[in-house]
C-alpha cells in the first residue's frame, strides 16, 4: 500500500537539489583530476611494451608524474578537466536528482522489499536528508539511477578518457566538439557508446553498494553522534570515504576494462572499433599484461573515489539541510 501523507517524504525543490548536486559534482572533479589523469595513464599503458616491463606500480605512477609534468608543466595534471566539468556538472546533479526523486517515489509507495515500514523520511534527529529505504532499495536505486545516467553521458566520458589518454594528442581533439565529430567518423553513432557495457557493469554495483554501505555506515556512526543543524559533518564525510573505497576495490576490474576500450586505438588492438568488446578486451588484457593489469590504478582510484564521495555527498547532504529548512 502506498505510504500516508504523514509518512510520505515531502519533495524536495528540484531547482535547489540540483543546484546543490552540480556544485559537489564541480567541486569534486576540479580538485581530484589529477588523480583521474594519472589513472587513465597507468590503466591504458600495456605493461610489457613500456619502457620498463618490470618496474612496480608505484614506480610506473611516479614515472607518469614526472612525464606529465616535464612535458606539459604542473597544468597537464589538470589535462582534460573540461570534459570532466562537461560531464560531472550535470551528471552528478542530474545523479543526485534522480536518486531523491527515486527514493521519494519507492518510500511513498512502499515498494515491497525496496521501502521500510513506518516513517519513510528522515527527520529530525537523523543525519540524511534522503528518504529511508531498505538495503534492496538503496542497491536498486542507487544502480538504476547511476546507469541511467552513465548512458546518457557515455559520449563525454569517451571524450573524457581520450583527453586524459597518452594515445591522443592535443591537436587530435582541440575542443569538445571536434572530439565528438572525431569519434562519430571512427565509430559511427554506436562510437559514442563504446565501452558503456563495461562502465554499466563498473557503475551499478558501485553505485548500489555505495548508497547501501553508506546509508548503513551512517546509521551505525549515528550511534555516537549529537545532531544538530549541521548534521555532524563527520558521519557524513566518514560514511562517503567508507563507502566510496569499499565499492571502488570491489568494481576495479570493470574501470580497467572501460579505460582500455575507450582510450585504446582499434589499430593497437588488431580488430575493428566495433568489435572491441568487454569478451574480447578481457582476453586482449590478459594475454598482453596478465591478471595483475586488473589491479593498475587501484590506489588511485581508491582515493579519488573516497575523495570524491566524501566530498560530493557532504555538499549535496549538508546542503540539502540547510537550503530546505
Amino acid at each position: 500500500m502506498p505510504g500516508t501523507a504523514s509518512d510520505a517524504p515531502q519533495a524536495r525543490s528540484a531547482t535547489k537539489t540540483l543546484g546543490v548536486g552540480g556544485f559537489a559534482g564541480f567541486a569534486s572533479c576540479v580538485l581530484l583530476q589529477p588523480f583521474d589523469l594519472l589513472k587513465t595513464r597507468m590503466q591504458q599503458e600495456q605493461k610489457h611494451a613500456g619502457p620498463k616491463p618490470d618496474e612496480r606500480r608505484t614506480q610506473r605512477l611516479v614515472r607518469h608524474f614526472r612525464h606529465v609534468v616535464r612535458h606539459d608543466g604542473w597544468r597537464g595534471l589538470w589535462r582534460g578537466t573540461m570534459p570532466t566539468v562537461v560531464r560531472n556538472v550535470p551528471g552528478v546533479a542530474a545523479y543526485f536528482y534522480t536518486i531523491n526523486e527515486l527514493r521519494w517515489l519507492v518510500a511513498a509507495w512502499q515498494v515491497p522489499m525496496l521501502s521500510v515500514g513506518g516513517a519513510t523520511h528522515a527527520t529530525g534527529g537523523s543525519s540524511s536528508t534522503l528518504a529511508r529505504l531498505s538495503t534492496a532499495g538503496n542497491l536498486v536505486t542507487g544502480a538504476t539511477a547511476r546507469v541511467a545516467i552513465g548512458f546518457c553521458l557515455n559520449p563525454i566520458t569517451i571524450v573524457k578518457a581520450r583527453y586524459e589518454s597518452s594515445h591522443y594528442a592535443r591537436t587530435a581533439y582541440p575542443t569538445i566538439l571536434s572530439s565528438l565529430r572525431a569519434i562519430y567518423r571512427d565509430g559511427g553513432f554506436t562510437g559514442f557508446f563504446r565501452g558503456f557495457s563495461a562502465t554499466a557493469l563498473r557503475d551499478a554495483p558501485y553505485a548500489g553498494l555505495y548508497l547501501a554501505v553508506y546509508e548503513h555506515t551512517k546509521q551505525l556512526l549515528g550511534r555516537f553522534a549529537t545532531y544538530d543543524r549541521s548534521g555532524n559533518a563527520w558521519v557524513v564525510s566518514a560514511s562517503g570515504l567508507t563507502a566510496g573505497t569499499l565499492a571502488t576495490v570491489i568494481t576495479q576490474p570493470f574501470d580497467i576494462l572501460k579505460t582500455r576500450m575507450q582510450t585504446t586505438p582499434s589499430a593497437m588492438l588488431s580488430m575493428p572499433a566495433d568489435k572491441v568488446g568487454i569478451v574480447a578486451m578481457t582476453r586482449h588484457v590478459l594475454a598482453t599484461d596478465g591478471l595483475g593489469a586488473f589491479a593498475d590504478g587501484l590506489g588511485l582510484r581508491c582515493a579519488r573515489k573516497a575523495a570524491s564521495g566524501m566530498i560530493g555527498w557532504s555538499i549535496f547532504e549538508l546542503g540539502s539541510r540547510y537550503w530546505n529548512t
